[in-house]
């Protein structure tokens, strides 16, 4: 038996004791099976799906039920101007991440002719996207261990129709070639490995390798520190994104090892998250 619309709208109820935004991940999930909007959904209750519409629709709410997150089970997300496709090889984009594409964009005009930009652990290849989309005069060198995350990030920069990015398989600065760049960013794993919250529904389905590191999850926050210096210009900037508790460590850490004009970034909800520092010195 079909489905009309509002009856499967209606469905949201049975989301409810699995997740906050029920209502959001119902209209999410059937605006994709039916490419639609939210408001065409809402005013189009009358009309109704086909039989493979609807069959389609209750194995994504189940799959939903079971806790995999909206974006997985639709494939694609949004971040800053544009639609991402994802998958269970990489890091769903957040929006907090969206305050390091912010400030890597001010810091680029900041430079004065930046030319060379580099994306440590690129995952989808958001924050590289972005960078390459707004900055066209510039090559941005995108990272990844995974193979598989890698293989998400050319599609979409290649559906995005963004040339002047260069992909490279590796770990964090390891992956870079021997280059000299004028920024360099990353989101890496900060969440520490033994937090309960990696047992959370939504996070068990997301790459654990892109999630969690160890030393209370400082240890790849550290290598990166550590490792850019041997790859930034002089006066170049490199920026981290880091968890809520961390800000305070990796200033000091970004002081002893040589770095200056250290920031520290909050995101849209107050709390500590980006950390942003020059390097201004020749032999490292």
């Amino acid at each position: 038996m079909s489905f009309s619309i509002g009856q499967a709208l209606n469905m949201s109820l049975t989301l409810k004791p699995y997740s906050e935004s029920y209502l959001l991940d119902t209209e999410m999930i059937l605006g994709f099976i039916v490419s639609k909007t939210r408001e065409y959904l809402r005013t189009h209750e009358d009309e109704n799906l086909t039989e493979i519409q609807t069959n389609q629709f209750k194995r994504m709410l189940c799959k939903r039920k079971q806790g995999m997150p909206v974006a997985y089970i639709v494939g694609k997300r949004c971040f800053w101007d544009f639609e991402l496709k994802v998958n269970e090889s990489v890091l769903i984009p957040r929006p907090e991440t969206e305050l390091l594409v912010e400030f890597a964009l001010k810091s680029i005009r900041s430079l004065n002719g930046a030319e060379r930009i580099a994306d440590l652990g690129t995952g989808s290849g958001a924050i590289a996207i972005a960078i390459a989309r707004e900055n066209p005069q510039c090559s941005v060198h995108a990272v990844d261990v995974s193979p598989d995350a890698l293989e998400v990030a050319k599609t979409n920069a290649r559906d995005l129709g963004v040339s002047n990015i260069i992909f490279h398989e590796g770990s964090w600065c390891d992956g870079l070639p021997d280059l000299k760049f004028d920024l360099i960013v990353a989101n890496p794993p900060y969440i520490s490995g033994s937090d309960s919250h990696l047992n959370d529904r939504g996070l068990q389905y997301e790459p654990r390798l892109a999630l969690a590191a160890e030393n209370s999850g400082y240890s790849e926050l550290n290598l990166i520190i550590r490792n850019s210096r041997n790859f930034l210009k002089k006066d170049s900037w490199l920026l981290l994104e880091h968890g809520y508790n961390q800000q305070d460590s990796l200033i000091k850490e970004l002081s002893r090892f040589g770095y200056s004009d250290i920031l520290g970034l909050k995101d849209y909800a107050n709390i500590d998250r980006v950390v942003a520092a020059r390097w201004e010195v020749i032999d490292n």
